[in-house]
């Protein structure tokens, strides 16, 4: 059988602050329709990779292709309009805004922004605009979150926010998603809404994700392989049963390889 090729191929990544080494010669593959899990103790350089990839950090050595194309060293705009989106521990929602408008302001190349098709093709930009809202209203029922569709975005609970920011990440029509924590401070009823959410967008939509979560049974019943990190590079790969199994994943999480990197 074929292996697929990978979606995202990170080759000797690193990324110094200072005298501290984030990521040390950090080296992985996601394959395409996954959910893959990266987990490793605090300070094993899991969120510094998410923005070195996402492009929100340059890195100071090493390559990243997104489908056979380097990024490395792109900004965050450009990873975007390739399909590479990520997300925050901490929402970034427009909390003065509706849950729908947040959802429709994500699209790019909206007719409505163009000033003369407002005044010369206004019905090209109706039409755009119902396209935009009928994604977004999919999107809202997919999350369980078209009661609130009318909401203020600043008015919705913490787990609230972080289905709303996987809504905004969709509305993008991603090929790859990149979360960080989403399961941080929610509670046992919304995060089984994310889990089922994550499940839908990968089966239906075949979005990949890669997921940075503490939450060790979220990480084992949502993901089908996982990636284990200490020290800044990778130390493990495999199913949920085989990293379980783990001597390595077992002395980095009881602090035997873990030296503090950010």
């Amino acid at each position: 059988m074929a292996v697929p090729t990978p979606i995202l191929e990170v080759r000797d990544l690193v990324k110094d602050f200072g005298g501290v080494r984030a990521l040390d010669h950090c080296t992985l593959d996601i394959e395409p329709g996954h959910i893959t899990g990266i987990i490793g103790p605090n300070g094993a350089g899991k969120t510094t990779l998410f923005n070195v990839v996402s492009g929100a950090m340059r890195p100071t050595g090493g390559s990243i292709a997104f489908y056979g194309r380097r990024i490395e060293g792109w900004g965050m705009h450009r990873t975007f309009g390739l399909g590479l989106v990520r997300t925050f521990q901490i929402p970034r929602e427009m909390q003065r805004m509706t849950v729908m408008e947040n959802l429709m302001l994500v699209p790019a190349q909206q007719m409505g922004e163009k000033l003369w098709a407002s005044w010369f093709r206004p019905g090209r930009v109706a039409q755009d605009e119902d396209r935009i809202s009928t994604q977004a209203r999919d999107v809202l029922e997919m999350l369980t979150l078209s009661h609130l569709a009318d909401e203020y975005a600043g008015n919705l609970s913490g787990g609230q926010k972080k289905l709303l920011e996987l809504g905004r990440t969709l509305m993008a029509e991603p090929r790859m998603v990149l979360l960080d924590e989403p399961g941080a401070g929610v509670n046992r009823t919304l995060l089984r809404n994310i889990s089922k959410s994550i499940l839908l967008a990968s089966a239906e939509r075949n979005v990949t994700f890669a997921i940075i979560e503490h939450d060790m049974g979220f990480v084992m019943a949502m993901c089908d392989q996982i990636i284990v990190m200490a020290n800044g590079a990778v130390i493990a790969k495999g199913t949920p049963t085989e990293i379980q199994n783990n001597p390595l994943v077992m002395e980095a999480y009881l602090g035997g390889l873990n030296r503090g990197s950010p």
